[in-house]
């Protein structure tokens, strides 16, 4: 068990057998591999005067600090620092930690098949494959690198997504198109959707996103190709499907839409589904997911409800939440920031990794009400409490600001079709007072004094600011200002205020 990659039994283990597996292939993982071959965690272990083998089960990880992004996030003064978390083998530790069997059988390879043999075998199993890169709009992105078995679970993964969306039950594999319209960059979102869609062997266009080949050529796709799912950004697919609804376009062969890459809320995804009904869909499902560069998977809701959580791989992963403030764990239910170790890997691997993400409803550990599987579920409703969607605390007017209160009101609003926030100082003068601009592009035959007037209520209650000005913007207009068909995720704040 603790060699395996992955298991074919991940949906069906009782909580009890994923507890024992967990122990058990975590343990292997830290004793033969992360400890020997990792340089930052062999550190972090000696420091803290913790043995390798003294992590016997998953809750022995909380004998460990946490790692932070910092920690691996390159630096002007470091830009090599993420090369500490890519296991390096060397002969030394391999000869100290190595299980018996298998050095044993690399000496005899070593005898019989000289050394580049061995040195080839060592480079399947460790060297790095492939490349991708955090998304953050600040600092420096993040190197993450896979090795081959790195890269053959970020597509199971993707192939488990495409099952929990219903395939091989509510929809077909052998029939069935998909437009992946994530944009192509060396990120996790576009290439888990490619070797998941290879994996599963659905025939996919892989269109690159707005940049690529543009808009009006991927919605003219989903309609000649009478394609089954759409796959991309959230914000970006709201922009595809408004504007084939726009268009009256034929979606009606569209039964999924899948987003993932950015925060999706339940008011997003309604609007989706009455583009979709407009443009003659039915029997739909629009369905979020959630990953993490450093994770090298995402995980997703399932088919046919959907708000029923994000599906956990409990094969490969262990992710516990913690009280953000104490770092203390919380209880089965309970809202926390979540914590990631990875179970095996080669290439970049971490564990204890405080991810900054929130989620509201925690951790369930019970049979999935909508599909029935037996995984841990997170809670749907996730934000992040450093950036999310390119957001950060800030104070704005002297009050400390969670700039998610305006993605939550004016992203759910039914009203407001498009949207973006700008922050600046009043007459430029980095010393005056803040200003607060909401731009909006309202929902046709919306009372604009009214709209005006209510989003200034609930963004002053959300966010505890009252926007200085709500302008009403053409449509054509503010997706410009957000960058929709050229950036990777829509430029939603905008904050110009000079550092002082």
């Amino acid at each position: 068990m603790a060699r395996e990659i992955y298991s074919r039994d991940w949906y069906r283990m009782t909580f009890k057998d994923q507890k024992e597996y967990q122990d058990s292939k975590l343990s292997y993982f830290i004793r033969t591999q992360l400890y020997p071959y990792s340089p930052f965690y062999r550190e972090m272990f000696d420091e803290n005067k913790v043995k390798p083998e003294d992590i016997r089960r998953v809750e022995d990880l909380r004998k460990l600090p946490f790692t932070y992004k910092a920690d691996i996030a390159p630096s002007a003064e470091e830009p090599s620092r993420f090369q500490r978390f890519v296991l390096q083998p060397e002969e030394e530790m391999m000869r100290k930690y190595m299980p018996r069997v298998q050095f044993a059988r690399m000496r005899m390879d070593r005898l019989l098949k000289r050394e580049e043999y061995v040195r080839r075998n060592l480079w399947r199993k460790y060297g790095p494959v492939h490349i991708q890169f955090t998304t953050g709009r600040t600092g420096q992105p993040t190197p993450v690198l896979y090795a081959a078995d790195d890269v053959e679970r970020m597509a199971e993964a993707g192939r488990r997504i495409l099952e929990l969306a219903g395939f091989g039950k509510e929809l077909r594999f052998d029939d069935a198109v998909i437009v992946n319209a994530m944009p192509f960059a060396p990120h996790l979102a576009f290439w888990m959707v490619a070797k998941g869609l290879d994996r599963a062997g659905v025939l996919a266009l892989h269109s690159g996103g707005g940049r690529v080949i543009g808009t009006e050529r991927i919605v003219s796709a989903v309609e000649n190709m009478k394609t089954t799912g759409i796959v991309g950004m959230p914000g970006y697919v709201y922009h595809v499907l408004r504007t084939a609804a726009e268009q009256g376009r034929d979606f009606s062969s569209v039964r999924l839409v899948l987003v993932s890459g950015e925060r999706v809320t339940k008011g997003m995804k309604e609007k989706m589904g009455e583009f979709l009904r407009s443009m003659g869909a039915k029997n739909f499902y629009v369905l979020g997911a959630f990953g993490f560069t450093e994770a090298r998977k995402s995980y997703s809701e399932c088919a046919p409800d959907g708000d029923t959580g994000y599906h956990l791989f409990p094969d490969m992963d262990y992710i516990e939440l913690v009280d953000p403030e104490s770092g203390e764990p919380v209880g089965e239910g309970e809202d926390g920031e979540l914590v990631y170790t990875c179970l095996e890997g080669q290439g970049t691997a971490v564990i204890r990794l405080r991810t900054g993400d929130f989620a509201k409803g925690g951790i369930v550990y019970e049979p999935c009400p909508s599909c029935g599987r037996t995984v841990p579920r997170l809670g749907s409703d996730i934000s992040r409490s450093g950036t999310v969607k390119g957001f950060s605390l800030t104070k704005i007017k002297g009050a400390l600001v969670d700039q998610c209160a305006y993605f939550s009101v004016l992203t759910d609003h039914p009203e407001v079709d498009e949207w973006q926030v700008e922050i600046s100082k009043a007459g430029d003068d980095p010393y005056e007072v803040d200003v607060v601009d909401v731009y909006v592009a309202p929902e046709k035959g919306a009372d604009l004094d009214s709209l005006r007037s209510r989003l200034e209520q609930e963004l002053q209650t959300a966010a505890a600011v009252k926007p200085n000005m709500i302008e009403f913007l053409p449509m054509d207009e503010l997706v410009k200002r957000l960058k929709t068909e050229n950036e990777m995720k829509d430029v939603r704040f905008v904050d110009r205020r000079p550092e002082t």
